[in-house]
């Protein structure tokens, strides 16, 4: 089901999202200006406030799965989709938990932070294990601008999805992550707003009210338990609570913050804004799709769908540039974080005699040259959820365990982590992307990795006779 967009958007709405962008574009220039060492790039510096940390938290968490990718779930299956969404807020709070012992270290990554626990070969498999995860999250916010614009009419969807990535990566290069927090900072208030209030109450009131969308769906679907198959529902779980509790963008702001309680505070913040608004208040509206748009075939198709159509002009611009302006957000925070992870965590340990100067071009480089193999795994796989729960899962199976092993438990032996966590990683991604999609399996390969992961890392380590350190 599409719509061409410009029958739809009035001269205003067309001069809003005009000037919306130009002044995200101008907040992430005059925020570049900033850079001037790879450090500034990639972490700011070490310098971000709690309100800094918790905007762009908020933001990087509102990208495409949360108001699009997460409708398809509930348009499939209802109140169930909702219910395993919860386990992301339920993973975060182990991150929580360890914030203030990663922030106290003197890392400034995961993978660095896993090198100061274990060795410098756990940094290694670490920063392949956070690359895929990257990869594939930054392929799901392509792929919805990609949505996007084949639902307007405007491009099919694989020239749209290679509209998205030129349009993110020319971003992230100019302005690094001190224009990433940012423009997430001040689009994480718009997002707020647009979804937490505007959104639910419009979408409420078209389909007839709340009592209209309940007698619409069929009791199984209003279920929070049913709906999905019970194995699907420990996959979500899984996923959800492993790859957020050492989720690496969250952990990056973490990491570059001024202090530990900025840190720990922001974050907080964070989560509990995005429970309300993306656990709860954002996803509801989900039941009502198919009564608002009987022939809709895609749950990540409403969105935008339903802003054209009954919004009314100014507001409707505004929803729309914060709608594309979330995947942007987005999907900087996701490239910015997978180059320099390329860069700080597997090109600096191997020649760390780089300039500057090079630093930063070659972190801009490699935005550019990753953003091929993401927008070609994008288009193969051609789930938005589906790529976030590939790499996702796969990141959570093998980085989870030795993280948080690493900040609570000083019997873990360095080879059985190192072992357990490429085993995990390996297992689950190879059975997703090899297995479960091709075939269309219910079983998540993050069920079985982290399962290998746990066996090998606490059954390795406490062997009497087990693997030497």
């Amino acid at each position: 089901m599409r719509m061409n967009i410009l029958e739809k958007l009035s001269t205003i709405d067309i001069i809003v999202i005009i000037v919306y962008y130009f002044g995200m574009v101008l907040v992430g220039v005059r925020a570049g200006k900033r850079v001037k060492k790879s450090s500034d790039f990639t972490n700011a510096g070490q310098s971000l406030g709690w309100k800094t940390v918790a905007g762009s938290t908020i933001a990087t968490c509102m990208g495409a799965n949360m108001v699009m990718g997460k409708y398809d779930l509930i348009f499939e299956s209802g109140l169930s989709g909702l219910t395993v969404s919860l386990f992301w807020w339920a993973g975060w709070i182990f991150l929580l938990i360890m914030a203030k012992r990663l922030r106290m270290s003197r890392a400034t990554s995961i993978p660095s932070y896993l090198e100061e626990k274990y060795n410098g070969t756990t940094r290694k498999f670490c920063s392949i294990c956070v690359m895929v995860a990257m990869i594939s999250s930054c392929a799901a916010q392509f792929l919805t601008i990609g949505t996007i614009l084949e639902t307007f009419e405007i491009c099919d969807r694989r020239t749209g999805t290679w509209i998205g990535a030129a349009v993110i990566v020319v971003f992230t290069i100019i302005s690094g992550l001190w224009g990433v927090a940012m423009t997430d900072t001040i689009q994480s208030v718009l997002l707020v707003i647009a979804f937490g209030i505007i959104f639910p109450i419009v979408v409420f009131r078209v389909a007839g009210g709340w009592s209209a969308v309940i007698e619409f769906n069929d009791p199984e679907r209003l279920d929070m338990f049913r709906g999905i198959a019970p194995v699907t529902i420990i996959g979500w779980a899984v996923y959800y609570t492993l790859s957020t509790g050492a989720d690496p963008t969250y952990a990056q702001r973490i990491f570059s913050a001024k202090s530990t309680k900025d840190a720990v505070v922001g974050q907080g913040v964070a989560w509990l804004v995005t429970l309300l608004i993306c656990g709860f208040i954002s996803a509801v509206p989900g039941l009502a799709i198919g009564k608002i748009f009987p022939e809709i075939t895609m749950g990540s198709q409403f969105t935008p769908m339903f802003i054209v159509e009954y919004l009314p002009a100014v507001v409707r611009g505004l929803m729309l540039a914060a709608l594309l302006g979330l995947m942007l957000t987005s999907g900087d925070s996701y490239l910015l974080l997978l180059s320099s992870t390329i860069m700080d965590d597997v090109i600096i340990p191997v020649k760390s005699n780089i300039e500057e100067k090079k630093k930063i071009l070659f972190t801009r480089l490699i935005c550019v040259g990753t953003a091929i193999i993401i927008t070609a795994m994008a288009l193969y796989v051609n789930s938005i959820y589906q790529l976030f729960k590939t790499g996702g899962g796969a990141y959570g199976a093998g980085v989870f365990i030795p993280v948080f092993l690493g900040c609570f438990w000083k019997k873990a032996r360095v080879k059985a982590i190192n072992i357990g966590m490429i085993a995990g990683f390996l297992i689950s991604f190879c059975f997703d992307m090899f297995l479960k999609i091709p075939l269309g399996l219910n079983l998540d390969g993050c069920i079985i990795g982290a399962a290998v992961c746990l066996l090998i890392c606490v059954g390795g380590s406490l062997m009497r006779d087990g693997i030497p350190a």
